[in-house]
This record gives structure tokens, C-alpha cells and sequence, in this order.
């Protein structure tokens, strides 16, 4: 399935346009200072003003919260009924959701969400993937095993972690999730001016600190440790920040997924598209049917 729209130009963070001018000079100058810099900024959120349509989400959800790693974590509800999980990307915020939110309540669906560490209203000016994942496995202790998740970016990355941990779904779909842990990180690299030696220091950082490669992480890596999963995977063409190759390699090491390709909507666009959301409720829909 193809939808075609118009492109629009990605936006860069201000605060990481600046490192981009900055960082190769620096990189020149002091590189063991650059390579510690490097991963500091990996793991650096930012936050941004919320648009209007959001704003309006934020206002009419029912909020309260939750403890992780002594950090105060900002949760939404929406509606009533069975519950459905949203989990946003890095640099997103729950309220990014807020065109899923009536779709959702209309077809008898509580929506629940929630701001990362160092995301939205929640504590924090840092995160990683794995932070993430533990928000979602004590979401699943809270509210049961959910009917289904919808990760954007590295949130659905969080959220097939969850799956593999605590088996907090049998039913999934990533939108725009990066797969490839190579891309992520050079794609990362090339934004901010960097030499490739940035990139084998922190893949030193990774194995020393967390005991892993950072490529055991991805989801291209623990998808093959995955069995009976629903999964439905969306990606657009045009979306600069995840390539198709992405999704290419999801598809190759799990056969089983449903796919779902669009055309001019970028990598946040998505979640505003109306096909894209009718799409996921119908799978969602057609999940039950099969399981009845």
C-alpha cells in the first residue's frame, strides 16, 4: 500500500544546528574533547513549544505519573475502554499522538501515553533507548499486557524491547523506526560535522558502559529473538531521518510483518495522516477478528 503526498523540508533542532557549526572546529582542536562531547550530545533531549492542535490533547487528558529512576514521568489517558499504548520517538512527546487520540476513543479504545525521560513534562535532560523500554514494562505491570502498541521512531525500537522483556504486546506497529544501528549513528554523525573516529569511540563507550554493542540494541538485531508477534510496519519514502533499507531489513528477518509504504510524508507527518491512522485501527480491528 503507497500514499503519495507533497515533501516538506525536515526541520534540524536549533541546538544541534549549532553544534553542527561548531563541532568540527572543535573536533580539530581537542579531539579527545570532541569524542567525550560526541556522546553527551547523543544522549541529550531537547524540548520544544507545543502547537495549538496539542496543546489541546495535553488539555483534555487525564494526567498523572509515575517513578523511574527517582525521575518523575508525566502519563496521559484518553477515553475509555480496552487500552491501547502510544509510545513517541526521541525528541517527541505524547501529545504528537493527538490525531490518533478520537479515532481511537470513537472505535472504544483508551489511549495511553506518556513523556519519555527528558522528553515532554517529564524529569530529566537525558535519555536512551533503554529508559524508554523500562517506561513501557512498568506501563504493561500497571495496566496488563496491551491489546496493542504504536511506537514512532525509537519508540517502536522501545517498544519491540518491551515485547522481548516483558512481553507487553502480542500486537505492534513501529512507524518510521530506525532498525539499523550503523545508520543511526552515522546519520547522527553527519548532522553534527563529526570524523568517523567519533564514531568508533563510542562504540568503545557502548561496549565499556553497557556491556553491549551498540548494534546488538537495534531492532534488526532482536527481532530475530522474537516469535508470535503481530507486527505492522509503516515507512515512508520520503523520510530522511529512517530510509527504506530500514524497514527493507525488518521485513527480510521477519517475514511474518505486515508492511505498509507512503510517499511525501517525511518522518513526523506520518502520525498526522489520516490512512496512516485508519490503517492502524484496522489492523488493530482485524487483530481482534482473528482472535476471536
Amino acid at each position: 500500500m503507497i500514499i503519495n503526498m507533497k515533501k516538506k523540508k525536515i526541520k534540524i533542532p536549533f541546538k544541534l544546528a549549532l553544534v553542527g557549526l561548531l563541532f568540527s572546529k572543535v573536533e580539530s582542536i581537542w579531539p579527545w574533547l570532541a569524542h567525550r562531547w560526541f556522546v553527551k550530545i547523543f544522549f541529550s533531549t531537547a524540548r520544544f513549544e507545543l502547537p495549538f492542535a496539542e496543546q489541546k490533547a495535553l488539555d483534555s487528558a487525564t494526567r498523572s505519573s509515575v517513578t523511574f529512576e527517582n525521575m518523575n514521568i508525566q502519563m496521559y489517558e484518553w477515553g475509555e475502554g480496552v487500552p491501547v499504548l502510544f509510545v513517541h520517538g526521541w525528541m517527541g512527546r505524547a501529545t504528537q499522538f493527538h490525531e490518533f487520540i478520537p479515532v481511537f476513543n470513537h472505535a472504544g479504545f483508551k489511549v495511553i501515553s506518556f513523556d519519555s525521560t527528558g522528553h515532554g513534562l517529564s524529569d530529566g535532560s537525558r535519555s536512551h533507548l533503554m529508559e524508554f523500554t523500562g517506561i513501557i514494562n512498568i506501563l504493561t505491570a500497571r495496566y496488563g499486557k496491551f491489546k496493542m502498541i504504536v511506537g514512532h521512531s525509537l519508540g517502536g525500537v522501545a517498544s519491540l524491547h518491551a515485547v522481548r522483556q516483558f512481553q507487553a504486546t502480542d500486537q505492534l506497529v513501529m512507524l518510521a523506526s530506525p532498525t539499523i544501528a550503523q545508520e543511526i549513528v552515522e546519520e547522527f554523525r553527519k548532522k553534527i560535522g563529526a570524523s568517523k573516529k567519533c564514531e568508533v569511540y563510542f562504540e568503545r563507550y557502548i561496549q565499556a558502559t553497557y556491556g553491549q554493542r551498540f548494534e546488538e540494541y537495534s531492532a534488526s538485531h532482536i527481532i530475530s529473538e522474537i516469535k508470535g508477534l503481530d507486527l505492522f510496519l509503516v515507512y515512508d519514502q520520503n523520510d530522511r531521518e529512517v530510509s527504506m533499507k530500514n524497514s527493507e531489513i525488518m521485513l527480510h528477518r521477519y517475514p511474518e510483518a505486515k508492511m505498509m509504504i507512503t510517499e511525501g510524508l517525511g518522518h513526523n507527518r506520518i502520525l498526522k495522516d489520516k490512512e496512516v491512522i485508519e490503517s492502524t485501527l484496522t489492523f488493530l480491528k482485524n487483530s481482534e477478528v482473528v482472535m476471536a
